[in-house]
Protein backbone atom coordinates (compact mmCIF):
# COMPACT_ATOMS: atom_id res chain seq x y z
CA UNK A 1 0.00 0.00 0.00
CA UNK A 2 2.77 2.92 1.23
CA UNK A 3 4.45 1.92 -2.11
CA UNK A 4 1.86 2.37 -4.50
CA UNK A 5 0.32 5.86 -2.46
CA UNK A 6 4.67 6.66 -3.19
CA UNK A 7 4.71 5.62 -6.66
CA UNK A 8 1.38 7.85 -7.04
CA UNK A 9 2.56 10.65 -5.64
CA UNK A 10 6.08 10.34 -7.37
CA UNK A 11 3.89 10.25 -10.81
CA UNK A 12 1.92 13.33 -9.86
CA UNK A 13 5.28 15.37 -8.82
CA UNK A 14 6.48 14.17 -12.66
CA UNK A 15 3.34 15.08 -14.05
CA UNK A 16 3.79 18.90 -12.34
CA UNK A 17 7.10 19.29 -13.29
CA UNK A 18 6.58 18.31 -16.66
CA UNK A 19 4.27 21.14 -17.39
CA UNK A 20 7.12 23.69 -15.91
CA UNK A 21 7.48 26.37 -18.98
CA UNK A 22 11.31 26.72 -18.15
CA UNK A 23 11.89 23.24 -18.39
CA UNK A 24 15.35 22.47 -20.85
CA UNK A 25 15.47 20.17 -24.18
CA UNK A 26 17.35 17.98 -22.07
CA UNK A 27 14.90 17.43 -19.11
CA UNK A 28 12.09 17.22 -21.67
CA UNK A 29 13.86 14.30 -23.30
CA UNK A 30 14.41 12.82 -20.17
CA UNK A 31 11.06 12.92 -18.84
CA UNK A 32 9.32 11.95 -21.97
CA UNK A 33 11.57 8.51 -20.64
CA UNK A 34 9.41 8.46 -18.16
CA UNK A 35 8.49 4.91 -16.75
CA UNK A 36 4.44 6.87 -16.12
CA UNK A 37 2.46 7.53 -19.13
CA UNK A 38 1.15 10.34 -17.75
CA UNK A 39 4.16 12.01 -17.57
CA UNK A 40 4.94 11.18 -20.94
CA UNK A 41 1.41 12.30 -22.47
CA UNK A 42 2.23 15.50 -20.72
CA UNK A 43 5.76 16.13 -22.54
CA UNK A 44 4.11 15.15 -26.01
CA UNK A 45 1.34 17.86 -25.77
CA UNK A 46 3.71 20.49 -24.63
CA UNK A 47 4.60 22.92 -27.85
CA UNK A 48 7.86 23.24 -26.46
CA UNK A 49 9.24 19.82 -26.73
CA UNK A 50 11.97 18.76 -29.58
CA UNK A 51 10.77 17.55 -32.67
CA UNK A 52 13.00 14.48 -32.38
CA UNK A 53 11.37 13.79 -28.88
CA UNK A 54 7.69 14.55 -30.11
CA UNK A 55 8.72 11.89 -33.08
CA UNK A 56 9.75 9.27 -30.19
CA UNK A 57 6.62 10.03 -28.49
CA UNK A 58 4.12 9.23 -31.38
CA UNK A 59 5.01 5.66 -31.14
CA UNK A 60 4.60 5.09 -27.90
CA UNK A 61 2.91 1.83 -26.55
CA UNK A 62 0.25 4.16 -24.57
CA UNK A 63 -2.41 5.64 -26.59
CA UNK A 64 -2.23 8.07 -23.74
CA UNK A 65 1.00 9.43 -24.94
CA UNK A 66 -0.20 9.20 -29.04
CA UNK A 67 -3.46 11.32 -27.82
CA UNK A 68 -0.75 13.47 -25.92
CA UNK A 69 1.15 14.25 -29.74
CA UNK A 70 -1.96 14.52 -31.45
CA UNK A 71 -3.11 17.66 -29.17
CA UNK A 72 0.18 19.31 -29.30
CA UNK A 73 -0.62 22.09 -31.35
CA UNK A 74 3.49 23.42 -31.73
CA UNK A 75 2.75 24.87 -35.36
CA UNK A 76 5.91 23.21 -37.40
CA UNK A 77 4.90 19.22 -36.71
CA UNK A 78 5.69 17.61 -40.07
CA UNK A 79 3.01 16.62 -41.70
CA UNK A 80 4.33 13.13 -42.04
CA UNK A 81 3.75 12.79 -38.50
CA UNK A 82 0.66 13.91 -38.42
CA UNK A 83 -0.65 11.19 -41.17
CA UNK A 84 0.93 8.45 -38.81
CA UNK A 85 -0.83 9.67 -36.35
CA UNK A 86 -4.50 9.99 -38.48
CA UNK A 87 -3.78 5.73 -39.12
CA UNK A 88 -3.98 5.02 -35.33
CA UNK A 89 -5.83 1.84 -34.40
CA UNK A 90 -6.77 3.82 -31.61
CA UNK A 91 -9.84 6.49 -32.10
CA UNK A 92 -9.23 8.86 -29.20
CA UNK A 93 -5.60 9.08 -30.76
CA UNK A 94 -7.45 10.15 -34.41
CA UNK A 95 -10.04 12.59 -32.44
CA UNK A 96 -7.53 14.43 -30.82
CA UNK A 97 -6.25 14.94 -33.98
CA UNK A 98 -9.38 16.07 -35.88
CA UNK A 99 -9.69 18.50 -32.87
CA UNK A 100 -6.28 20.05 -33.09
CA UNK A 101 -6.59 23.45 -34.91
CA UNK A 102 -2.64 23.59 -36.11
CA UNK A 103 -3.26 19.87 -38.16
CA UNK A 104 -3.29 20.83 -41.59
CA UNK A 105 -6.56 20.68 -43.79
CA UNK A 106 -4.93 18.28 -45.97
CA UNK A 107 -4.79 15.57 -43.27
CA UNK A 108 -8.10 16.83 -42.20
CA UNK A 109 -9.18 16.59 -45.67
CA UNK A 110 -7.93 12.98 -45.94
CA UNK A 111 -9.90 12.00 -42.80
CA UNK A 112 -12.88 13.22 -44.26
CA UNK A 113 -12.88 10.49 -47.14
CA UNK A 114 -12.03 7.60 -44.70
CA UNK A 115 -14.06 4.86 -44.80
CA UNK A 116 -14.84 4.99 -40.62
CA UNK A 117 -17.74 6.97 -40.65
CA UNK A 118 -17.11 8.45 -37.33
CA UNK A 119 -13.95 10.06 -38.34
CA UNK A 120 -15.10 10.84 -41.42
CA UNK A 121 -17.51 13.11 -39.96
CA UNK A 122 -15.69 14.45 -37.73
CA UNK A 123 -13.25 15.48 -40.02
CA UNK A 124 -15.80 17.11 -42.16
CA UNK A 125 -17.79 18.73 -39.45
CA UNK A 126 -14.09 20.53 -38.84
CA UNK A 127 -13.27 21.43 -42.58
CA UNK A 128 -17.28 22.47 -42.56
CA UNK A 129 -16.71 25.14 -39.56
CA UNK A 130 -13.91 27.08 -40.81
CA UNK A 131 -16.09 28.52 -43.66
CA UNK A 132 -15.55 29.53 -47.11
CA UNK A 133 -13.98 26.93 -49.47
CA UNK A 134 -12.91 24.74 -46.49
CA UNK A 135 -16.50 24.61 -45.91
CA UNK A 136 -17.66 23.76 -49.20
CA UNK A 137 -14.82 21.33 -49.40
CA UNK A 138 -15.47 19.71 -46.04
CA UNK A 139 -19.08 18.74 -46.51
CA UNK A 140 -17.49 16.81 -49.72
CA UNK A 141 -14.25 15.60 -48.04
CA UNK A 142 -12.14 17.08 -49.97
CA UNK A 143 -8.96 18.32 -48.76
CA UNK A 144 -7.78 21.99 -49.21
CA UNK A 145 -4.68 23.98 -49.10
CA UNK A 146 -3.13 24.63 -45.55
Amino acid sequence: MFSENYSRQTALASVEKALDPNLTDAELATLARSEEAKVRAAVAQRPATPLTTLLKLASDESPTVRVGVARNQRPNIPEDLHDQLAHDKVADVVYALIENPTVPDAVIGRLARQFHKEYASAARARLASKGGAAKVLGRLGIATAS
